[in-house]
C-alpha cells in the first residue's frame, strides 16, 4: 500500500475574504476566551488543599490525598473523553465543542463552589475531565477558523491567553480568597468560563463542517497517493511525532514546575523557600508569554517548524542543567525562566505542527488525541517530580535535560519538514 504523505491531502477550507482580513480579531476573540478561563481555573487551584482542609479533610496529608484523588480521576477522564469530544467537533462544529467545554468548566467549578465534603471534590474534578477541555477545542477551532498562512501567529495569540490567564490567576485568587472566602473566590471563577462561552458566540464565525463518509480515501492532487479519513486511521507519522512531543512537552513541563519549590527550598532553606517560589513562578509565566509572541515567530522565521522544535527543544536542553548544578537560587530561577521561554515558544509551533499535517476536516480529531497525551502528562509528570524528590532532584532535572534531547533527536531523524501554507503573494 503506498506510504501516507505527511501533507494533508485535501487542502484547508479556503477563508472568506472578510475572514482573510480579520483573522487576528478571530485569533483574539478566541485567544480572550480562553484567557477567562484559564484565569479562572488558576484562580482556586494554590488554595485547593487548604479549601477541602476547610470542608472536611482530617489533616493536610489527608487534604492532599483528596486533591491527589481527584487530579488523578480528572487525567483519567481527560484521557478517555479527549478522542470523543474532537469527533464530535470535526462532525457538529468546533465552535460548538468550544462553547460546551466553556459552559461545562463553568457547571463543574460550581459543584465545587457549594462543595461539603472532600469527596464533592473529587466529582467537581471528574466532571470537569469528562466534560470540559476547553484548550484543545480553542485551538481546534483556531485552526480551521484562519487562513493556514496566518496558522502559527494565530494559535501562538490563543497559547499566550492560556499563560497569561495561568500566571495571572493565581495571584488574583489569593486576593479573592482573602476578601470572600474560598468558597467565594471558587464561586466567583465560576462565572468566567460562562462569561467567555457567550463572547465567543458572538465574536467568532461559525466553522465549516463538511460531509463525512467514514473511511473513504481521498486522492492526493497530481500525486495518486491515497488517504484514509476515517477517525481512527490515515494519521502520518509526522503527526504521531508531534503527539508525541506534545506529550513530552507537557510532562518535562510538569516534572520541572512541580519540583522547583522543593528544589528552592533545598537551596535557599524552608524561610524563604515561599517568596522564592513565587517569584520563580511569576518569572515563568512571563517567559512563556514572551516565548509565545516574541521568540517562537523570530525563530520560525528562519528555521520553519520543525526547525523551530529542534531548537527549542535543545535550548530547553541546555536550561535543564542549569538548574541541576546551578547551586544558587538566583541561577536556578534563570535556568527556569529561559526553560519557560523556550517551552512556551514549543507549544504553539507543536500545535502548528499537528495541525499542518492533518485535513482541516479531521483537526478536532487530531488535537482530541493530542488531548489524550497531555492527560497522561499530566499524571506522569508529578509522579516523576515526587519519586526524583524522594531521591535527587539534581538527577532528575538533567534526566530531564536528556529526554529533551531525545525529543529533538525523535523530531529530527523521525518527521519530516511540514510548514503552514505559504503567505499569498499580492
Amino acid at each position: 500500500m503506498p506510504p501516507v504523505t505527511d501533507v494533508p491531502t485535501t487542502p484547508a477550507f479556503p477563508a472568506p475574504p472578510a475572514r482573510e482580513r480579520g483573522y487576528m480579531s478571530i485569533s483574539i476573540a478566541i485567544g480572550s476566551g480562553a484567557f477567562l478561563a484559564s484565569f479562572a481555573m488558576n484562580f482556586w487551584w494554590p488554595f485547593l488543599p487548604l479549601y477541602v482542609r476547610d470542608i472536611g479533610a482530617t489533616s493536610d496529608a489527608n487534604a492532599l490525598f483528596w486533591v491527589g484523588i481527584a487530579t488523578s480521576v480528572q487525567g483519567v477522564a481527560r484521557l478517555v473523553t479527549g478522542p470523543f469530544w474532537g469527533v464530535l467537533s470535526d462532525r457538529y462544529g468546533r465552535k460548538l465543542m468550544y462553547i460546551r467545554a466553556l459552559y461545562a468548566a463553568t457547571l463543574t467549578t460550581a459543584i465545587a463552589a457549594v462543595a461539603h465534603a472532600p469527596w464533592v471534590i473529587v466529582v467537581s474534578l471528574t466532571m470537569q475531565g469528562l466534560f470540559s477541555g476547553f484548550i484543545p477545542a480553542a485551538i481546534a477551532l483556531t485552526s480551521v477558523s484562519v487562513p493556514d498562512h496566518k496558522l502559527d501567529r494565530a494559535l501562538g495569540v490563543v497559547t499566550a491567553g492560556q499563560y497569561l490567564g495561568g500566571t495571572l490567576g493565581p495571584a488574583a485568587g489569593a486576593g479573592m480568597a482573602l476578601l470572600f472566602g474560598f468558597r467565594g473566590a471558587i464561586a466567583a471563577s465560576a462565572i468566567l468560563p460562562a462569561l467567555s462561552a457567550t463572547w465567543i458566540i458572538f465574536a467568532v464565525p461559525r466553522d465549516v463542517v463538511t460531509a463525512r463518509v467514514a473511511r473513504v480515501a481521498t486522492t492526493a492532487a497530481g500525486s495518486g497517493r491515497r488517504l484514509s479519513v476515517d477517525w481512527a486511521r490515515g494519521f502520518s507519522r509526522t503527526f504521531w511525532v508531534a503527539v508525541c512531543l506534545y506529550f513530552g512537552l507537557f510532562a518535562l513541563n510538569q516534572l520541572i514546575r512541580v519540583a522547583t519549590p522543593i528544589a528552592l527550598k533545598d537551596i535557599a532553606g524552608d524561610d524563604r523557600a515561599s517568596a522564592l517560589s513565587g517569584a520563580a513562578f511569576t518569572a515563568a509565566g512571563a517567559g512563556s508569554v514572551v516565548g509565545v509572541l516574541v521568540v517562537a515567530r523570530a525563530i520560525g522565521h528562519w528555521t520553519g517548524l520543525r526547525g523551530t522544535l529542534i531548537a527549542l527543544t535543545l535550548f530547553s536542553a541546555l536550561a535543564a542543567p542549569v538548574m541541576a548544578f546551578g547551586g544558587n537560587e538566583w541561577v536556578f530561577i534563570a535556568g527556569l525562566l529561559a526553560f519557560a521561554i523556550a517551552n512556551g515558544a514549543s507549544m504553539p509551533a507543536t500545535n502548528a505542527m499537528i495541525a499542518s499535517t492533518v485535513d482541516a476536516a479531521r483537526r478536532g480529531t487530531a488535537f482530541g488525541l493530542a488531548s489524550s497525551a497531555q492527560a497522561i502528562a499530566f499524571m506522569v509528570g508529578p509522579m516523576s517530580a515526587a519519586y526524583f524528590a524522594s531521591t535527587s532532584l539534581t538527577v532528575g532535572f538533567a534526566i530531564a535535560g536528556a529526554l529533551f534531547v531525545l525529543l529533538a533527536v525523535v523530531v529530527t531523524f523521525f518527521s519530516r519538514p511540514v510548514e503552514s501554507a505559504a503567505e499569498p503573494v499580492s
